[in-house]
């Protein structure tokens, strides 16, 4: 993308802006241009080992919005790389929450059926987790944290070329924070603060 190797989730490489999520949130400023997230489907006759280029992976800094109390599962499924070199293990990180390592496997996700296969009576509770080659695992957090948090890739090439997402839980509470200006005061954020004498 743009003459650089770039990693990307769901054809959507993160691209963080220069103003905190948590900023554009608590001050509800408009005026940034933040797209949508990622799509959440699972798609079926996707081949992990033999991914298609996609000419339509763009950058974004979209978000997953979610109210609080909400029980999320989510499916990390590792495939080839595009240049079809093999596939490398990553770990995943969260920011802002614990989450029950619910299963993993080799091979393609298999919506129905691998869902049986999860441990549902003592998994193990992370904040990271190996997403191994050509493997998927399914991991769950309950929405109990208001902010705005990161999940990525944790080696730290690979989340600056693209390869995580953005949860935002509780956004309705974020607004009522009492949020120190210091922690907000870059990008739209700054000017916003500096235009109404707080900074």
């Amino acid at each position: 993308m743009d003459k650089y190797t770039k990693w990307a989730i769901n054809n959507v490489s993160l691209s963080v802006p220069a103003t905190p999520y948590i900023g554009t949130i608590r001050y509800g400023l408009k005026t940034l241009n933040y797209q949508k997230p990622p799509g959440k489907e699972i798609v079926e006759d996707y081949d992990i080992t033999k991914p298609p280029v996609n000419p339509n992976t763009t950058k974004g800094n979209g978000i997953y919005s979610f109210q609080l109390g909400r029980v999320v599962d989510v499916i990390l499924q590792n495939s080839n790389v595009l240049n079809g070199r093999g596939s490398e293990i990553h770990p995943w990180h969260l920011h802002g929450h614990d989450f029950w390592v619910l299963g993993y496997g080799e091979g393609k996700f298999r919506l129905g059926v691998d869902e049986k296969t999860y441990n549902l009576n003592n998994p193990p509770l992370r904040n990271t987790v190996a997403l191994y080659p050509y493997g998927w695992t399914a991991l769950r957090f309950v929405t109990d944290n208001p902010g705005v948090w990161f999940f990525h890739c944790h080696i730290e090439p690979h989340l600056h070329m693209g390869m995580g997402v953005v949860f935002a839980e509780g956004v309705d509470q974020i607004a009522k924070m009492n949020i120190p200006n210091a922690v907000l005061g870059c990008g739209a954020t700054r000017e916003f603060l500096m235009n109404r004498g707080r900074h």
